[in-house]
């Protein structure tokens, strides 16, 4: 009997994986990125095809998918009929390609559980690869109308800026989709969801302000012209641990540059990018700019990365399926961008505000459940104030508050599925076998109520050493190796002592050293006297193993374009 979702679960880190690319998790139990069996995808749909043409997925009336729990079926209007935001039935969707709901070729459908109760929350068609193909060849034509992509870019500005709204104005059933798919408290889904709508208000500034310029100093007789023009056809690949914000570090960008994208969520929570495309639809992007396609890595990563409709590929998730990404892309010579895995220290000096350093510690790990690229997953205290510092941070990870979405004063909701689980408390278990000591945490708590939900304490290890696995691997869950350290040159020893570039913090009331510490550590963010903070104009992207290329900023507008020069002879 084909099972679901619910019951057999895909192993993943924060990457989304291409199982083409991946070993199995029995080959490799400590490998970041490895799938299951495909048993989790069952038969829904019969006949996706009539007289070789594709059917919509869902008519009035009597369609087999239907985009929400309170919509009527067929229709495409984002957040009507839905008053109540606690979504207590499962939702369905199909694939959304060239502005409507699509069946899949294959009738394959993944059945999701939420991670906190175990209950389902949603259906998604699973895209194969002429899908994929369906949704490149789409955005490509959308393209090449112009509708979009020949818009002046103050007209791009405006509906970016009417599609922030509209997402602004259904932000508690957003994001409690997010929260019930993802796992996470529905505090951090809000913030998710309110952070992605200033992105796209961000990007769509950038918008009326395009880059080019002139080259005119070379007399009367001649000149010169630099512009910038988009790549036509982007393809994201988005992981699971932040699907809102994973999309809109690239989508809004890539629109406001005028080009057309395929986007390929995680499998395991495709609904606020499916929901966001309707939306889109709404606010006046038209039809084949925005085409969402879920599938399972193994089959859209060799499909996405061989079509000859796209330009370019901007992906998050492990380093290692991202070498392998960018490996098969530039065999076509295509562009890819590239936001993978970290390793990330917050640095504490004996003379920091330390109440606000031990918040800062403790959000550095804990937030999203520690399911965060750039988590703070290593803390390196001052040898004076270590002792303090870790009894006061155990103090308050014992107080933190596990719960499901239902409970607003949760602040550490549930890891994504159960072999992520299990992997988590292999890694602590790992750490005390090696020489760590557990001071807080380690295991799936006591509590009842949370007895469905891949649940696990904040974890606080001590007595880590370098060497130690702990230390170098990425562990995607709620768990910190405190050490102490004697001077800055150590502390700065310690940060760079990873493969991973991605984010780092450091608190200290000396700003002078603060902004050496900036200088010498090797990430492309580092914070100081915050951490996580940051603004929507500054840019993000990682240094060495953590990938290549930039979102956000400006740089994230010119990411997804290409410099043309153009010569003129006047005379």
């Amino acid at each position: 009997m084909p099972k679901s979702a619910c019951s057999v679960q895909p192993f993943r880190c924060c990457a989304l994986p291409c199982a083409a690319y991946a070993t199995t998790e029995e080959e490799d139990p400590k490998d970041q990125v490895s799938i299951c069996q495909r048993g989790y995808v069952s038969p829904r749909f019969d006949g996706p095809r009539s007289n070789g043409k594709r059917r919509p997925a869902y008519r009035a009336g009597s369609g087999p998918i239907c985009r929400g729990d309170f919509s009527v079926a067929g229709s495409d209007r984002a957040g009507q009929d839905r008053q109540d935001p606690t979504m207590t039935s499962a939702r369905k969707y199909g694939l959304w390609i060239g502005g409507r709901w699509v069946q899949p070729i294959k009738s394959e459908v993944l059945e999701r559980c939420s991670p906190s109760t175990s209950l389902p929350v949603a259906s998604f068609s699973l895209a194969g690869p002429t899908d994929i193909d369906d949704a490149a060849a789409a955005a490509h034509s959308a393209f090449l109308k112009g509708a979009w992509s020949e818009l002046p870019g103050s007209a791009r500005a405006k509906i970016l800026n009417r599609w922030a709204d509209l997402i602004a104005a259904d932000l508690p059933r957003l994001a409690r989709i997010e929260a019930d798919e993802a796992g996470k408290v529905i505090s951090s889904a809000t913030s998710e969801i309110e952070w992605s709508v200033e992105l796209i208000r961000y990007a769509a500034s950038l918008a009326w302000n395009l880059p080019g310029r002139l080259v005119d100093s070379e007399g009367t007789g001649r000149m010169g012209l630099v512009s910038y023009e988009p790549y036509a056809v982007v393809a994201l690949i988005l992981p699971w641990n932040y699907p809102m914000v994973t999309l809109f570090q690239k989508l809004p960008y890539a629109l406001a540059a005028g080009c057309s994208v395929v986007i390929k969520p995680s499998e395991l929570t495709a609904g606020t990018t499916l929901e966001c495309a309707v939306l889109a639809k709404q606010a006046g992007i038209p039809d084949g700019v925005i085409n969402v396609v879920p599938a399972v890595g193994e089959t859209a990563g060799p499909a996405i990365c061989d079509s000859p409709f796209i330009d370019m590929i901007s992906f998050t998730g492990s380093t290692r399926v991202g070498r392998l990404i960018a490996s098969r892309a530039m065999s076509k010579l295509k562009k890819v961008a590239l936001e993978l895995g970290g390793k990330g220290a917050n640095v504490v000096f004996a003379d920091a505000d330390l109440e606000a350093a031990l918040n800062g510690a403790l959000a550095g790990f804990t937030i999203n459940q520690g399911e965060e690229c750039c988590a703070a997953g290593r803390l390196f205290v001052e040898a004076p104030v270590f002792e303090e510092f870790v009894r006061k941070l155990t103090e308050k990870a014992r107080r933190m508050r596990l719960g499901t979405p239902d409970d607003p004063d949760a602040s550490v909701g549930a890891l994504i599925h159960k072999q992520h689980f299990d992997k988590v408390l292999g890694y602590i278990a790992g750490a005390e076998a090696e020489g760590a000591r557990i001071v807080s945490g380690g295991n799936r708590p006591k509590d009842e109520a949370l007895a469905k939900g891949y649940f696990v304490e904040p974890t606080i290890l001590t007595g880590v050493t370098p060497e130690m696995t702990v230390f170098r691997e990425e562990i995607f869950g709620p768990v910190v190796c405190v050490m102490p350290f004697e001077t800055d040159d150590k502390a700065i020893e310690l940060v760079n002592d990873t493969a991973y570039g991605l984010a780092n913090g450091v608190w200290t009331s000396n700003l002078t050293r603060g902004l050496s510490f900036a200088r010498k550590v090797k990430s492309g963010t580092v914070y100081v006297n915050a951490y996580l903070e940051t603004l929507p104009q500054l840019p993000f992207g990682g240094m060495k193993e953590s990938g290549i290329g930039r979102e956000n900023g400006s740089e994230g507008l010119l990411e997804f374009m290409e410099t043309k020069a153009v010569y003129v002879k006047l005379a």
